[in-house]
């Protein structure tokens, strides 16, 4: 049976390939994740991008197998400069929900050097991460400035896709806003 990899390898970068097989029979074998991971490092881009989404596909439905690779995914795979691995790095990152507050902070640091990337998909989602990340109560400071961010991409992001992702944003943020804090008085 090949590889998980020599199952990745082949065609076309614009296509997914067999990733969703792929990242099915590491949901049956956690253990092949490792394989994932040196996918992401590989020199073909092709199995490199598609390595990066079965990982999130694999993430998707159980999180828990993503928990003790936190340190790989901020020390290593979140720095790989390729737009397919960063805008899968940021559908991962939300999904440790066992970070550290340093972690987190060092994440957030992280993802807004993503605005700098030359592709709009990257920037448009990176916008999603950091709200994603700002989210917890103690990150109030750090919400603050993403919101600020949130606002002016919706205003004046260089890209279509850019001010439309950070107008979900905004619209995720304002129903956040209203189970945080309820209207008083509303008389119900």
């Amino acid at each position: 049976m090949p590889t998980l990899l020599e199952q990745l390898a082949g065609g076309d970068l614009r296509t997914l390939g067999r990733s969703a097989e792929v990242a099915a029979q590491v949901l049956a074998q956690p253990e092949l994740i490792d394989e994932l991971f040196d996918g992401i490092a590989s020199d073909d881009e092709v199995i490199m991008a598609r390595a990066s989404d079965a990982l999130e596909k694999v993430a998707a439905a159980r999180p828990d197998v993503l928990q003790p690779y936190k340190q790989e995914l901020l020390e290593r795979v979140a720095h790989i400069k390729h737009w397919v691995v960063r805008a899968h790095v940021c559908q991962l990152l939300p999904r440790l929900d066992q970070l550290t507050a340093t972690e987190r902070r060092r994440a957030i640091a992280l993802i807004q050097t993503y605005f700098a990337d030359r592709s709009s998909i990257v920037r448009a989602c990176a916008v999603e991460c950091l709200v994603h990340l700002s989210a917890p109560a103690d990150f109030a400071k750090e919400r603050t400035r993403v919101i600020a961010l949130v606002n002016d991409c919706a205003a004046h992001g260089d890209t279509p896709a850019l001010r439309a992702r950070a107008r979900k944003m905004q619209r995720l943020l304002a129903r956040q806003a209203k189970i945080e804090h309820p209207a008083k008085g509303s008389g119900t």
